[in-house]
């Protein structure tokens, strides 16, 4: 039976794909767009977009920076509304603020991890730093504000000054950066990553969009302390989010293979103005308020915040929620009355908190996580009640609500017995 609440298993998870689908397509017509500048040689431009249609380098350069910079680029917004730019519009776009070197630079780290050759510029900045998204690298360099030819090799990137090669990158774990020219450096970010998910953004583009879309995103916004920056890493920082993630790797080894093949970003935010949110603009994003001292609680909220995640990709390719976004109602997780599709995404998250907690209970059966369990079970039921009596869904939408009270019922029977 096709299941939508279960963990992706990723081989075939068309689910994914096809979420992809609208960024694909606005890359192309950017890719398009910087062809008639001239700026990029059309060798390189063919190349990416032929690049493009592999799974595999698409769901690698896929990132919540790059998702939202596409947008950005290809769209404008009046009185509440998006609207496509159109070719001449976005070719102006392109040609300001150096947004088509921006825009290359995302292909540079996809195109060294996936054995595509690509030679390209990019600008250092008035510091003379060099950086590509989702490298853990900062490159000094002793020029600033100037170009510098860049080719992408497998699992290698090079910086030239001419025909010399002043520096080499590796991008495994396995080698150290190469220097040519005494003049350059390198700092390795370290702390600021798990495996390929980052701890940080980096990439001003998310600050942007955190800023443009403040109040639609999931924030207490009457809290003084609502700034949305990072916490400064230190060693204990990162061996605490590392030890979340192998906890869930522990306990839910399938759900720890979602997350990690489709999250891009777990921001630690230094906040108490949110629990955990996502952003259906910054998608394989999550953020959360840093809590050290709350193990569990931290879990819980990487499980249930992944858990928006995989519904924002369903909501890309389906509706599944009818309902008027403007009809209100009572959701047993909120104090202020929500439209329905926060109320299913609700349901949907704590449906997988509670087949975690299951799960953990059976591992480590302490009465703390057990009561826990009942107090979501009992939350379900109520939102079950309000989707169940005032939901319009879809036909998909229909079936993922069968799939939960499925999976309620079980653990309310499992509770009893317990």
């Amino acid at each position: 039976m096709l299941t939508f609440l279960q963990p992706s298993q990723m081989e075939n998870d068309q689910i994914y794909m096809l979420s992809l689908r609208p960024f694909y397509q606005r890359l192309n017509i950017i890719i398009n767009a910087i062809e008639k500048t001239g700026e990029v040689s059309v060798d390189v431009l063919t190349t990416l977009k032929e690049s493009l249609n592999n799974q595999v380098f698409l769901t690698s350069i896929y990132s919540p920076g790059l998702n939202y910079f596409a947008i950005d680029l290809t769209t404008y917004v009046s009185n509440g509304l998006s609207y496509k730019l159109d070719e001449s519009e976005l070719i102006n776009k392109l040609m300001a603020s150096e947004n088509i070197q921006k825009f290359i630079s995302y292909f540079i780290l996809p195109c060294a991890k996936n054995g595509i050759e690509i030679k390209t510029v990019i600008l250092s900045t008035s510091e003379g730093v060099i950086e590509f998204p989702g490298l853990n690298y900062v490159i000094n360099t002793p020029e600033k504000s100037t170009y510098h030819l860049i080719s992408t090799y497998e699992n290698k990137i090079t910086i030239n000054i001419g025909t010399e090669i002043v520096a080499e990158i590796p991008i495994n774990n396995t080698n150290s950066p190469y220097f040519g020219n005494a003049d350059f450096s390198i700092e390795k970010n370290s702390l600021k990553t798990i495996d390929d998910i980052s701890l940080t953004f980096s990439d001003p583009l998310i600050s942007k969009c955190l800023t443009n879309n403040f109040k639609n995103l999931n924030v207490r916004k009457s809290n003084e302390n609502n700034l949305l920056s990072n916490i400064e890493f230190t060693m204990n920082d990162h061996l605490y989010y590392k030890s979340c993630l192998e906890l869930i790797a522990e306990i839910w080894p399938e759900y720890y293979k979602e997350i990690t093949s489709h999250i891009k970003l777990i921001a630690i935010m230094d906040t108490d103005a949110f629990g955990g949110f996502t952003a259906n603009l910054l998608p394989d994003a999550i953020f959360l308020s840093h809590h050290p001292n709350d193990f569990l609680w931290v879990t819980e909220n990487i499980v249930h915040e992944c858990a928006h995640s995989r519904l924002e990709q369903l909501f890309v390719i389906d509706p599944i929620v009818l309902n008027e976004h403007t009809e209100k109602f009572n959701s047993p997780w909120r104090e202020d009355l929500r439209p329905m599709k926060g109320v299913y995404h609700g349901v949907f998250a704590f449906t997988r908190i509670a087949m975690w907690l299951e799960r953990l209970y059976k591992v480590y059966p302490v009465a703390s996580i057990s009561e826990r369990l009942e107090l979501v079970l009992q939350q379900l039921e109520q939102g079950i009640a309000v989707i169940s009596q005032s939901a319009k869904l879809s036909p998909i939408g229909e079936h993922i609500f069968n799939e939960i009270r499925i999976i309620v019922d079980k653990n309310k029977k499992l509770e009893e017995t317990t």
